[in-house]
């Protein structure tokens, strides 16, 4: 990741601020020097502070440079949202840990890693890689991993039959999420909440899995994107389900056979039409 100091110090005179005035009561002055002259990165917990206090996301000024580490994170995560966790996990042992240039890197490598463990039954090594996260990796807590590692902590725990801790870790995901500042891809938002509207659902709690779900179609339909999109409505339709309400059941999955129809998943959107058919 880099500071873009010169952006941050252009933010700091627009909003009249000194140097002083924008540090008072959350870092030194000289740190502000630092940020602006060096692009020195401080710690999270006062990157934030000082976002806050000039009313912007982290994200305005800073960015993440390595583009080639981000792509194959990327990758390795979509793999395993297509449930390819043999070829997730091909991918991911070929990225040698010791070797990564960057805190932000390790912490990717890891929670990939914890994913991949529920994914495939290793609960406790997972929950091993996500306290690594959770502990080694505070001071990266501005950045979305630090939700996703938690909403990771709850999969986990809901895997291993603890559906009390996993409640306790889902909800501390969702106060993370909308207390914090967090920076992150419009795809990771939309895993995250696809991640945590499925687990309350699993965990019987559908009024929260919609509220959640909706958030989730929210930033799909502001980017334009479909992905993960029927998902979130058969989230909705099972949470429906739950709540006996058989048509509002029907009409979100309809949506989202819809949804799959048009990304040729037929095979998928059959199994839908199974489920609408119980319905009906």
């Amino acid at each position: 990741m880099r500071l873009k100091g010169d952006v941050l110090k252009q933010i700091r005179r627009k909003r009249g601020l000194s140097q002083t005035a924008l540090s008072e009561g959350i870092c030194t002055q000289a740190t502000i020097s630092l940020m602006e002259k060096q692009n020195r990165i401080p710690k999270m917990n006062i990157l934030t502070a000082i976002c806050a206090r000039l009313d912007i996301p982290v994200d305005k000024i800073i960015e993440n440079d390595d583009v080639s580490m981000t792509s194959q994170f990327d990758e390795i995560s979509l793999l395993i949202v297509q449930k390819h966790y043999d070829d997730a996990t091909d991918r991911l042992n070929k990225i040698k840990v010791k070797k990564l240039q960057n805190d932000f890197d390790k912490q990717r490598y890891y929670y990939l890693l914890g994913v991949l463990q529920v994914a495939t039954d290793q609960v406790d090594e997972a929950i091993f890689n996500f306290e690594l996260i959770l502990t080694q990796f505070s001071t990266m807590s501005a950045n979305i991993y630090w939700a996703l590692t938690t909403v990771g902590m709850a999969m986990a725990y809901e895997k291993r039959g603890n559906e009390e801790r996993a409640l306790k870790f889902l909800q501390r995901a969702v106060t993370l999420i909308d207390e914090k500042q967090l920076t992150g891809g419009k795809r990771q938002w939309i895993i995250i909440y696809r991640n945590i509207a499925d687990l309350y659902l699993k965990l019987k709690q559908p009024n929260e899995a919609i509220k959640i779900a909706n958030r989730g179609i929210d930033i799909c339909r502001e980017d334009l994107s479909m992905f993960l999109l029927s998902d979130y409505y058969q989230v909705i339709a099972k949470s429906k389900v739950m709540l006996e309400d058989r048509q509002a059941a029907i009409e979100n999955y309809e949506i989202a056979k819809s949804l799959l129809l048009i990304n040729d998943q037929t095979e998928n959107a059959e199994a839908l039409e199974n489920e609408i058919d119980q319905l009906k």
